[in-house]
C-alpha cells in the first residue's frame, strides 16, 4: 500500500474521532505503558508502549498502541489505533470488547534463498482485528490487562498481550 494511501487513511480516522471528542468530557491523555506478547503468523513475540486516551463516548475508550515484534525471518512495526467498549461493571476487573485499525511494516530478514538486499524485503499492510480482554484495577491509577487480538486481511491471526498502565 502507498505511502499516500496511509496517510489518507490516517487522516480520515483522526477526523472522526476529533468531532466526537470535542463534546466527550473525558476524552485526553490518561495514562501510557508498556505491552508484551506472541502473535501468531508471523509468528513472533511483540512489545511496545500504549496509550489511554480516555473515553471520547459513554464507556468508549480510544487506546493506541505502537508494536514492534521479532522472529519467523521478520521484524514487524506496528502502529495501532484501538477503540473497545469497556462494560460498566462494579469490579476491579472490567472486561472490554471493540476493534482496531493496524498499519503494519513488514520488513523481511530471509527471501528464497536470497539475502535481503537482494529481493527488496518489505511490505506494508493494512488491516482490522478484532480486540477483547480484561482490565484490573491496582490503587492508584496503575492497570493490568489482558488482550486478545484476532487479526484480519494481512495482519497477524492472533495476538495474546499483556499489558500495564500507569
Amino acid at each position: 500500500m502507498s505511502r499516500r494511501a496511509i496517510l489518507i487513511i490516517l487522516a480520515v480516522l483522526i477526523g472522526l474521532i476529533l468531532p466526537v471528542s470535542a463534546h466527550a468530557g473525558d476524552f485526553g491523555f490518561k495514562g501510557w505503558g508498556p505491552r508484551v506478547g506472541l502473535s501468531s503468523n508471523p509468528d513472533q513475540i511483540v512489545g511496545g508502549v500504549q496509550f489511554d486516551l480516555g473515553e471520547f463516548a459513554k464507556n468508549v475508550r480510544f487506546q493506541p498502541s505502537a508494536e514492534i515484534g521479532f522472529g519467523d525471518d521478520v521484524t514487524t512495526f506496528a502502529g495501532n489505533f484501538m477503540v473497545s467498549y469497556y462494560f460498566p461493571v462494579q469490579a476491579k476487573v472490567t472486561p472490554y470488547a471493540g476493534g482496531e485499525v493496524s498499519v503494519v511494516f513488514y520488513d523481511f530478514d530471509k527471501c528464497d534463498g536470497r539475502p535481503h538486499w537482494a529481493c527488496g524485503g518489505s511490505d506494508t499492510e493494512i488491516g482490522p482485528a478484532a480486540v477483547g480482554g480484561i482490565e484490573m484495577k491496582f490503587s492508584g491509577k496503575t492497570r493490568f490487562l489482558g488482550e486478545l487480538q484476532i487479526g484480519f486481511a494481512d495482519l497477524p491471526d492472533f495476538k495474546i498481550v499483556a499489558g500495564w498502565i500507569f
